[in-house]
């Protein structure tokens, strides 16, 4: 099986394109999924890779996933039951530069983001940011809609991009999943509806329709999320540090796993590029995440360790190297330290 898998579609293994990444793609945001969903076991799902996919580009994502080219290099948008009949059932595990966002309307799709398991199904509206390492499997045939778009569908607005990043749903501390009620499900699928009929027409204004309409979803998805979280703004100025901090935190470990910088920063390192005090912005990400920037920098690498041992057929040895680790026997003390388990131990007890 997982043989079959690693070949759908024209892909190119990690190792192959970790060479052949461009500067443009930066944005490597959160490194797993908060979901306010009732989370189901997906025992026996998923299969492990001896690695995992990188797609840079929808066009070659389209292609390996068995869907339809898209409307353009950098966006394509459709409805689930009209893509899903050539998609396989089970995905690789894989990674891209595409923003995904999806509504399901009925049916089934277990998803594994990283080390999580979840369960898409009616009323589900779900967001993943580019670089996620991830996996799906259709369980039950799905109605919906889903949309794909990378940084370049914003190029021509580079503030919009920025807006966009912004997005709590974009970020690590937000949640990426929720479920909807039928009231709160129909504003979305008439904006999906609207991208559609507009995406399919020959407008010579199509594209800048569809940014101003991705503008409105997402503004009505940002609503929603408050609705969902009871967010407040009494600590934005701490929040906006504290998603600096994470922004840069995944960008190094998207330079990392691209083999461009040979270390893991130090809290110094990252509050020099962020221009603060070192004592400023762990007593800030104390406040606002309840954890130092030390921890957070230690839970990053250790989930970056605990999706590939998951996820893929690596050697711990591999593993220890990609994550600049001097030697293996480093990367075992720190992980034995920060989980309580040994890396081979782990990916026993997660099979």
């Amino acid at each position: 099986m997982a043989k079959k898998i690693l070949h759908l579609g024209q892909t190119v293994k990690y190792h192959e394109q970790i060479r052949i990444f461009k500067d443009e793609f930066k944005q490597f945001l959160t490194p797993d999924i908060v979901s306010i969903c009732t989370f189901e076991p997906i025992k026996d799902s998923f299969v492990k890779t001896p690695d995992f996919e990188v797609f840079i580009g929808i066009t070659k994502l389209m292609q390996a996933l068995g869907l339809p080219d898209p409307h353009s290099p950098d966006f394509q948008l459709y409805r689930f039951e009209e893509a899903m009949r050539t998609r396989p059932a089970i995905s690789p595990v894989y990674r891209s530069d595409c923003y995904i966002f999806a509504l399901v309307t009925s049916g089934k799709l277990a998803f594994k983001v990283g080390i999580s398991d979840f369960m898409m199904q009616a009323g589900t509206l779900y967001f993943l940011s580019p670089w996620h390492l991830h996996q799906y499997h259709r369980l039950e045939d799905l109605t919906g809609y889903i949309c794909f778009f990378n940084d370049s569908f914003f190029a021509s607005t580079p503030e919009s991009l920025h807006t966009i990043r912004e997005l709590p749903m974009f970020q690590l501390e937000g949640r990426a999943v929720f479920d909807l009620s039928a009231d709160e499900q129909q504003p979305f699928k008439d904006l999906f509806e609207l991208m559609l009929k507009e995406v399919n027409s020959s407008s010579a204004c199509r594209w800048e329709i569809m940014r101003h309409l991705l503008h409105i979803y997402f503004l009505k998805a940002q609503e929603t999320y408050e609705a969902h979280t009871h967010t407040t703004t009494e600590h934005a100025k701490n929040a906006r540090l504290s998603r600096a901090f994470e922004r840069l935190l995944e960008e190094h470990f998207l330079l990392l796993s691209k083999g461009r910088t040979g270390k893991v920063f130090t809290v110094n390192e990252f509050a020099e590029q962020l221009n603060v005090h070192p004592n400023h912005l762990s007593n800030t990400l104390r406040k606002e995440l309840g954890k130092s920037a030390k921890q957070l920098i230690h839970e990053r690498l250790i989930f970056e360790a605990k999706s590939l041992l998951h996820t893929t057929e690596l050697s711990v040895t591999e593993i220890a190297y990609r994550l600049r680790f001097d030697e293996p026997t480093n990367f075992t003390k720190f992980f034995k330290k920060s989980t309580g388990t040994l890396p081979r131990e782990y990916r026993t007890q997660t099979a």
